[in-house]
């Protein structure tokens, strides 16, 4: 039995269909969600969505936001949702090979705190965009 999900950025809806099963990046760690679950609101990290629908399962590269769970319909509000085979690989190596030189900078500057958790957060949604770029042709 399927339940409405809705994926929201800041750019508008991203995903909204019904769906079997949903996996999310929960800040304390992956959970699943299955038609009929309990209520609630959970707050969402860097991580992989796995979206089963239709006898398939679509991979997303989610980050920071919050997932509310209905009964029957689960609306995630995300920073960012890309899905595998919209990820350009290319950029996403680019985009890691910079995070990675603006962490090393950043553990130098005298605002270490704030500019090194940007950076370890730009370097995490690289990371994750790599691998669902690379994995998307072996699903």
């Amino acid at each position: 039995m399927a339940f409405e999900l809705s994926i929201v950025t800041p750019e508008g809806v991203r995903f909204q269909e019904p769906v079997d099963h949903v996996v999310l990046p929960g800040a304390e760690g992956a959970f699943g969600v299955l038609t009929g679950h309990v209520r609630f609101l959970a707050p969402l990290g860097i991580g992989e969505a796995a979206v089963t629908t239709k006898g398939k399962t679509l991979f997303a590269a989610l980050s920071d936001g919050f997932a509310e769970v209905t009964q029957d319909h689960v609306t995630v509000m995300v920073d960012t949702c890309e899905f595998a085979e919209d990820i350009d690989l290319a950029r996403a190596q680019r985009a890691r090979a910079d995070a990675e030189a603006a962490l090393a900078a950043a553990k130098s500057a005298a605002h270490e705190s704030e500019l090194f958790a940007r950076q370890e957060a730009a370097l995490k949604r690289a990371i994750l965009r790599i691998k669902l770029a690379t994995d998307a042709g072996r699903h």
